[in-house]
């Protein structure tokens, strides 16, 4: 039972946020609560919703070790509240705190993206990777980033570098968008056919 998992809980939650799961994940915050805080949540809290979490999160008393996690919390919080701008503040505290969590620079990273800052966003998933390389994940995100910044030849390299690591019909998908932005239309034919070899080439990736 991931009840008895607490330091799960919270990347659960934020997997959950990713899949547009937000009932899920504010389930997770508040399992969160009930096995690190118990009492922190009444009868009267329940069913709980993003707002009682955040004013619950927000006055739980803070140690070094926990202020990482209810920051995080707290970040999680604001984005199934659609204010990305308030997440963005509580990961930058996060990970200042905690400056070799790639998870956590990811998120950061996700969280300017959505607050309109792609350029600042660019950075932080670009942190995430230079600790962990394999992170598909922020590599994916950095490629939507370089999208939104019309840097669509960057944008196809990381795509490529994704389906390299791993087959993914939203990765082809999201390729097949680059690229059209960048006018490659004489390579949307190995879209179709998922032939990856022909595009590394084409675009000198080894």
């Amino acid at each position: 039972d991931d009840m008895c998992y607490p330091s799960i809980l919270l990347g659960l939650a934020a997997s959950y946020l990713n899949e547009y799961k937000y009932p899920t994940s504010t389930d997770c915050l508040a399992k969160w609560l009930q096995v690190s805080h118990p009492g922190a949540l009444t009868k009267g809290d329940i069913p709980v919703n993003a707002v009682t979490l955040r004013n619950t999160y927000s006055s739980l008393p803070r140690t070094p070790n926990t202020d990482i996690e209810v920051h995080t919390a707290l970040g999680i919080i604001a984005c199934l509240l659609d204010e990305p701008h308030v997440g963005a503040e509580h990961f930058g505290d996060a990970v200042r705190k905690s400056p070799q969590d790639f998870m956590l620079w990811n998120r950061l990273g996700a969280t300017l993206a959505n607050s309109d800052r792609s350029s600042e966003s660019v950075e932080a998933y670009r942190r995430a990777l230079s600790l962990s390389p394999g992170y598909i994940r922020a590599r994916y995100n950095l490629g939507i980033a370089c999208l939104n910044l019309h840097a669509y030849r960057e944008g196809i390299e990381h795509f490529l570098t994704c389906l390299k690591q791993q087959d993914s019909a939203a990765v082809w998908q999201t390729l097949r968008l680059a690229l059209s932005l960048a006018r490659h239309y004489d390579e949307l034919v190995h879209i179709d056919t998922r032939s990856l070899q022909p595009l590394l080439t084409a675009f000198n990736i080894e």
